[in-house]
């Protein structure tokens, strides 16, 4: 009698959640018009925001060192050069494989690594915001919520880490997989089947990028709680898929393949605590989903939510050690908090402080704060574009600048060290990754004289282009990010 008493009371409860939520998404057409208008304004800047990366991407001018890296080493994987150089050489590749196939079809298809590159990243934004919005509702948020995380990672990014978005560099297309990875794996925790899949989709995403950890450990983790039996099985498949990649890289490119991605970097935890002052872009959403899990811990959903957070912001903290990683540390975490964005708005409506508050008028204070956060910087490319003839201007002359670097570098005889993407536009062989070289001459790896030496010699030309040629990022987090060499958002 008493089991059939609690069923019924478990029965009773699951019934008038489903009722509540099922009248929560028919009052979404009936919302009022200020809660609509903050949740449209949020949409807006979503659409501006990201409007400055696609433009950018079809601009001969470099966004940032990487660009060039990346261009060299996806014409590498169509076989213009060793993908993995030996360490006789000044320049390193400890990025996985995978992403310089996947770019250097596409430069084929689209005529330039650089480009494809870049519309990739484009696409995997998009793709990661869809990713997102999908997570939210199989976590149990609504339509709305699961709009309002999709439109406020689009424009987290584009307004606060705009160098990533557009730029040709793998790190958000492995996110996307990865993303993707992790919905499947909260399809099958709803289903309680089919785990094996989202692993080796994760397991795929290490080899694109291998610094996206966040994801695949929060996962494993919880099912390491919840389902042992499916975790051992799980961590051994994807063991066994992880080791074959591997021998499959090492039979394909050697022992070079083990150098270049094990390359020495130089580690610094003070550097890491002081990067707690980065974390201010993603500071309101993050207390929003810390008043969340406070408020709704006894909720699963929160607490898997709050869990990949916290592993994110652990993430964060281990990846800043190293030297040159910046702001694409924080990816994981920016993708965490989108997702318990949604599940705040959601819920706020239930947290004890905000009761004394219309559901809607909680919300729209949430969303206020956000839409606040996003419009606190004052450069706004879009509108700049749209009242400031002067900007117009400063485009054209970094085009003509970069233009006229090139055609210097490409009247420049041999080797040359200069920005990147200005070598690879001359045509120039990769003679030296400038941050690598460093990193490695600082380890003891190369000589303190292996750049000066080849100078001295005559066999490398030192070439000094117009800084126009760059775009400068007015929201820097650091001076030492101006001269941002390639691998410095890995992980060793």
């Amino acid at each position: 009698m008493r089991y059939d008493q609690v069923k019924g009371t478990l029965l009773n409860e699951i019934l008038k959640e489903h009722c509540t939520l099922e009248q929560s998404e028919r009052r979404r057409g009936n919302d009022p018009a200020y809660l609509r208008l903050l949740q449209w304004l949020l949409y807006a800047i979503a659409i501006l925001a990201f409007t400055w990366p696609v433009y950018r991407a079809f601009l001969n001018i470099e966004i940032a060192n990487n660009e060039g890296w990346n261009a060299y080493f996806a014409d590498a994987a169509m076989g213009k050069m060793p993908l993995y150089p030996s360490t006789a050489q000044l320049i390193t590749n400890n990025y996985p494989p995978v992403s310089f196939y996947i770019v250097g079809l596409g430069g084929r298809l689209v005529g330039d690594p650089v480009l494809a590159g870049r519309l990739l990243s484009l696409i995997s934004v998009i793709a990661i915001a869809t990713a997102i919005a999908l997570s939210v509702r199989r976590l149990g948020g609504t339509q709305a919520a699961a709009a309002i995380s999709a439109a406020f990672y689009t424009a987290m990014m584009s307004r606060f880490f705009r160098t990533y978005v557009g730029m040709n560099e793998p790190q958000l297309l492995s996110h996307a997989i990865m993303a993707f990875g992790f919905l499947a794996f909260l399809g099958a925790r709803s289903k309680d089947r089919g785990y094996l899949m989202p692993v080796l989709v994760m397991a795929l995403a290490g080899f694109v990028k291998h610094n996206i950890i966040a994801m695949p450990l929060t996962a494993f983790a919880w099912l390491g709680i919840n389902r042992r039996r499916q975790a051992l099985k799980c961590f051994c498949i994807a063991a066994v898929v992880i080791a074959t990649g591997i021998a499959i890289c090492y039979v394909s490119f050697g022992r070079d393949f083990f150098l270049n991605i094990l390359a020495p970097r130089h580690y610094s935890v003070k550097k890491a605590i002081r990067s707690y002052k980065d974390l201010k872009w993603v500071l309101v959403g993050l207390v929003a989903c810390v008043c969340n899990g406070c408020a709704m811990w006894r909720d699963r959903n929160v607490r898997l939510c709050s869990g990949l957070i916290a592993v994110a912001l652990a993430a964060f903290f281990l990846q800043r050690i190293g030297d040159g990683v910046w702001i694409s540390a924080q990816f994981d975490l920016v993708i965490a908090v989108a997702i318990g964005l949604g599940l705040a708005y959601t819920q706020i409506p239930s947290w004890p402080l905000a009761r004394r508050f219309q559901p809607a008028v909680a919300q729209a204070i949430l969303l206020l704060v956000v839409c606040v956060r996003l419009l606190v910087p004052k450069e706004l490319e879009p509108i700049r574009m749209l009242v400031d003839r002067r900007f117009k201007n400063e485009i054209a002359i970094r085009e003509q600048a970069t233009a006229d670097s090139v055609e210097r570098v490409r009247r420049t005889p041999g080797d040359v060290l200069c920005p990147m993407l200005i070598s690879y536009r001359a045509g120039k062989p990769f003679a030296v990754d400038n941050f690598n070289a460093a990193q490695r001459m600082s380890a003891g790896a190369l000589p303190k004289d292996a750049v000066t030496s080849r100078v001295a010699a005559g066999t490398l030309t030192i070439v000094k282009t117009d800084q126009r040629a760059r775009w400068k990022n007015p929201f820097r987090l650091s001076r030492d990010t101006t001269m941002q060499a390639p691998g410095q958002a890995n992980t060793p």
